[in-house]
């Protein structure tokens, strides 16, 4: 009995587990079969109804998303602070190209042809004292060796400006500071005993002494009609005797892009101790050349005709100067003036030998910066002479105050 029992225990679970299992997995299925089972006699299902559910909910992602009252596609402006990209809150900071240029450094190079800041600078720093048809050349040859420039924009804008100065046709501005080349003018070098040759609006001071006893001054006031014409009107003690003299000069050539003046000077004088009136036409040529800061050439030559005996009394003047400009302040000039009269050809005193006294001049002339002055100290020694000596050796000073804004051009 306890055996069949115990046998009984044994068997059930063996003879139940399959059967168990068996309907689970029928049950199962069963369950499957009705969630899949679709009634399609339904005729109120519709596709379109899975559209729009897909419709709402992109409706509400771009609702979320977008700004208040806004559209994904609409394109939004930018805010102020949006720029700010120094980090102020205000947006009061500018953009500091200055800054910028420290950032590039002054010795990185980026690749070949390539400038940096600190050869652009110097470069900058050394257009100051250059005409603006120098200055154009300049920033062509730079733009050649760097055709890379980090700084391009800014070099053609002041290439334009500079080709725009040069042969642009504007109406003049008196405030300013730019002239086309046919206003310009040339600063050709003023001579210290010679004539000036260059029309314009001046003053010029000078005073030599003499030894033994030889004191000369001059005082004189020009003023220019127009660019290449010129009145003058002052005194001044020649060889001679003291002079009142006025006079004119025109320069037939005037080119500030040659640097090239060729002028006709026609004077009348009154020599007061003796008294007789005189007259002294001159022809002169100067030239600029581009040497150093600048070498100025001045050549000139004409008469001195003394209205006085039978027949009047001529004498032979003219002279070189030759200045070079050895930087923005100083420069250096040497010049030479005749003074020759042939007693002989002019009938006066034919058994006397001719009379002539030329003197070498040399020394400094002063130009503080750009203004409209200069100064001169200089030298004077006879290298040849007849008759009266005059001086054996001279000191010379003289100042010019150019004004050519001062008086209104007539012409």
């Amino acid at each position: 009995m306890r055996r069949s029992l115990l046998l009984a225990l044994l068997a059930f679970p063996l003879a139940a587990t399959p059967a168990f299992a068996q309907e689970e997995e029928e049950e199962s299925s069963e369950e499957e079969e009705e969630e899949l089972e679709v009634d399609f006699s339904d005729n109120s299902f519709d596709l379109d109804d899975f559209d729009e559910e897909e419709d709402e909910d992109a409706e509400e992602v771009e609702r979320l998303e977008a700004p208040e009252g806004g559209d994904l596609d609409e394109e939004l402006p930018l805010d102020e602070d949006d720029l700010d990209f120094a980090g102020d809150p205000d947006g009061e900071d500018d953009f500091d190209f200055d800054g910028e240029l420290e950032e590039l450094g002054d010795d990185e190079i980026g690749g070949e042809g390539q400038d940096n800041v600190g050869v652009y600078r110097d470069f900058v720093d050394n257009m100051d004292d250059l005409g603006a048809e120098e200055e154009l050349l300049s920033w062509e040859s730079y733009m050649e060796e760097y055709p890379n420039t980090l700084f391009r924009d800014r070099i053609e804008r002041r290439m334009d400006e500079l080709t725009e100065e040069i042969y642009g046709q504007r109406i003049d501005d008196p405030n300013s500071s730019y002239k086309d080349a046919k206003d310009r003018e040339i600063g050709m070098a003023r001579p210290l005993v010679l004539e000036n040759i260059d029309p314009r609006t001046h003053a010029h001071v000078a005073v030599e002494m003499g030894f033994p006893s030889y004191l000369a001054g001059t005082v004189d006031f020009e003023w220019a009609l127009a660019r290449e014409m010129s009145v003058h009107a002052g005194v001044r003690r020649r060889l001679t005797g003291p002079n009142i003299e006025v006079g004119a000069k025109y320069a037939f050539i005037k080119s500030s892009r040659l640097d090239l003046i060729a002028t006709g000077m026609l004077d009348f004088r009154y020599n007061t101790d003796p008294g007789y009136p005189g007259v002294r036409p001159q022809l002169a040529v100067g030239k600029i050349f581009d040497v150093g800061g600048g070498l100025h050439v001045v050549a000139q030559g004409g008469v001195d005709m003394e209205l006085r005996g039978e027949p009047f009394s001529m004498r032979y003047i003219g002279g070189a100067h030759i200045r070079y400009q050895a930087n923005d302040v100083v420069s250096v000039f040497a010049e030479g003036s005749l003074n020759y009269k042939a007693n002989g050809l002019s009938g006066e005193y034919p058994n006397y030998p001719n009379f002539q006294f030329h003197v070498l001049t040399f020394g400094l002339k002063f130009q503080p910066g750009k203004q409209p002055i200069e100064a001169g100290l200089a030298a004077n020694v006879p290298v040849a002479y007849q008759y009266w000596g005059y001086h054996f050796g001279a000191v010379q000073a003289d100042f010019v105050g150019y004004a050519d804004d001062l008086l209104p051009k007539v012409f």
